[in-house]
């Protein structure tokens, strides 16, 4: 009688099941934008029919599928301006990926890289592009602004990761270290910024013209997984 009392006492901070939400997120606020079945919620293509995407839900995971189906980019249906974001994920040796906010065009589909603000996801031990520069490793806000972390993030391992974006201020972390906290419109976020060789688009993306946009899911190099995807909306902030 006292372990089942004890389970009960202990249920609000026992971990949920991966793609769901405990009655505590959910009172917060949060909603998935993965199911863990299926990929009702995100889109993709604009053509009719819809070519096959590559990307396939497995075992409770949504992961790229790099010789299988047309490289696209995941688009979440909904929009968001202010948010926090949750996810995990999961990178194979040498994978390069990301998830993209902010997006202030989405004219091209082919390359969101130069119009939004990118959560770098690699494998910092052996990608080529992560060992380049700090700018391009795990949880950088890519080509801009350096996490500040303890360790590596290796391949083959689950990593937790979030992003806030609550007005100008943007927030990255990384398995529970926040590696990245700056003001856009800030002298850091310049200098920062200035060592990008992409110069429309480091002064488009601080500018921060267009705020309401879609998350999007890339794929680049090997396989990644997913799961847990959950946001919830901020403030709206000027």
């Amino acid at each position: 009688m006292r372990f089942v009392t004890l389970l009960v006492a202990l249920a609000p901070l026992l971990p949920a099941q991966p793609n769901t939400l405990s009655p505590a997120e959910s009172q917060a606020g949060w909603q998935l934008l993965f199911n863990g079945t299926s990929l009702e919620g995100w889109r993709w293509a604009d053509e009719t029919p819809a070519p096959t995407p590559s990307w396939a839900v497995s075992s409770g995971t949504l992961v790229t599928t790099p010789a299988q189906g047309k490289q696209v980019y995941l688009f979440s249906q909904r929009e968001f301006t202010d948010f926090e974001l949750a996810f995990s994920w999961h990178a194979s040796p040498g994978a390069n990926s990301g998830i993209k906010y902010r997006i202030q065009s989405i004219a091209s589909k082919a390359r969101l890289e130069p119009t939004g603000l990118e959560y770098q996801i690699t494998d910092d031990i052996s990608n080529p592009d992560s060992l380049s520069t700090p700018r391009h490793s795990s949880a950088a806000l890519y080509d801009y602004v350096a996490p500040r972390r303890t360790a590596p993030a290796a391949p083959n391992v689950w990593h937790h990761s979030r992003i806030i974006a609550h007005g100008l201020h943007i927030e990255h972390w990384l398995d529970g270290e926040k590696v990245i906290g700056v003001d856009l419109d800030s002298p850091a976020a310049e200098a920062s910024f200035a060592l990008s060789q992409r110069a429309e688009s480091k002064v488009l993306l601080r500018r921060q013209a267009r705020r309401l946009s879609p998350i999007a899911l890339q794929i680049h190099d090997g396989a990644v997984a997913f799961r847990d995807i959950k946001i919830r909306f901020l403030p709206i902030k000027p």
